[in-house]
């Protein structure tokens, strides 16, 4: 259970937050608390703010975190409690003219926080991995197994990939990705190099083929910026080499989503609280991080953008460079439908120089 009591000024919730509080009465492993005649589980509704500091003091003596949701203009912490700003979504309209890898690159996760990657994330990464050794062996027209991974964030694809005989070069932006990759999922057949796939150089340029897992080539939402990265890819692939591009299936996901996602590993306990919001063909996610360690507790906040693109889209922008020849709809092979599916991953074939 996660031990966080959630307080919030009934006053301030508007259009704009509203479907996130009521998700959050929906999650099962929140706190159960309730005051007065509400009597709503989950989340405690306090619509009189005259004595709020001595109310959540009192809250805070009985739970390992109060975070209360109020009309202030920044988040702030007092011990275990945590004052956040009840419009707490980003700004979209910052991102007319910019990618939202500008935002991305500064995520927590894959900088202060990046030696908590792996507690964090909820993915089977040996089931993703045979599933990557799967369309090799099918589709990739080359046996040298050498595979260029782009955002290879901490290398849990690769050092699967390596264990197995394959020759991995992963990239990442992140300098603190790249460290914790060399830290925890070092192996002889892998190189980790510090770079943006919207801009890089490397010796080789016959991969056989270079994958970008977990929705993060959706980070690149400018139509060049993906195009960029299109043609670097086709300039490190061998001859008929594949790209396969894998992303979660936005349009067969709700709308509004919040829940949570507990994990301990060792001494250290990760509390995360998480909420998904899509509009249009963009999904803006918050994730509200919970913690404790024998040292202190910590409590973070980090947000991202990504957008989807539909086969049309990586059609028209790859088109002089690859073709689609299979898209798949998860890591079980199952073939994709948009309304039903929980992946959209492409498998694109170079075509020739």
């Amino acid at each position: 259970m996660i031990n966080v009591c959630i307080v919030v000024n009934i006053d301030s919730v508007n259009e704009i937050n509203k479907e996130f509080f009521n998700n959050l009465l929906k999650i099962s492993d929140v706190k159960k608390v309730s005051i007065k005649e509400t009597q709503k589980k989950d989340v405690l509704f306090f619509d009189n703010t005259k004595l709020i500091d001595n109310f959540l003091f009192n809250l805070s003596q009985k739970n390992k975190w109060v975070i209360y949701f109020d009309d202030c203009k920044e988040k702030k912490e007092t011990f275990n409690i945590i004052y956040m700003p009840i419009n707490f979504y980003g700004d979209i309209e910052q991102f007319k003219n910019k990618s939202f890898t500008e935002n991305a690159k500064n995520k927590l996760i894959y900088n202060d926080l990046s030696k908590y990657y792996m507690a964090s994330i909820a993915n089977d990464t040996l089931q993703e991995s045979n599933f990557l050794i799967k369309v090799f062996k099918e589709f990739s027209p080359n046996k040298t197994m050498k595979i260029l991974d782009c955002c290879c964030g901490v290398g849990r694809h690769d050092f699967e990939l390596a264990k197995k005989g394959y020759k991995i070069t992963g990239i990442d932006i992140s300098k603190n990705q790249i460290a914790t990759a060399n830290k925890i999922h070092s192996h002889e057949n892998i190189e980790y190099l510090v770079h943006d796939i919207r801009d890089y150089q490397l010796n080789v340029k016959n991969y056989d083929m270079a994958i970008c897992m977990w929705t993060t080539y959706n980070y690149l939402s400018l139509n060049n910026d993906f195009l960029i990265f299109i043609k670097n890819a086709y300039n490190h692939l061998g001859e008929n080499g594949i790209l396969l591009l894998d992303s979660k299936n936005i349009p067969s996901l709700d709308l509004n989503r919040t829940y949570s996602r507990n994990n301990k590993v060792n001494d250290i306990s990760i509390q995360l609280l998480i909420n998904k919001r899509i509009f249009n063909n963009i999904q803006n996610s918050q994730y509200f991080y919970f913690i404790e360690n024998k040292e202190k507790n910590e409590f973070y906040f980090d947000e991202e953008f990504v957008r989807f693109y539909t086969i049309d889209e990586i059609q028209n922008i790859s088109k002089p460079y690859f073709e689609i020849i299979k898209c798949y709809g998860d890591f079980n092979s199952d073939e994709y439908q948009k309304d039903s599916s929980t992946r959209f991953i492409l498998i694109l074939k170079k075509r020739g120089e």
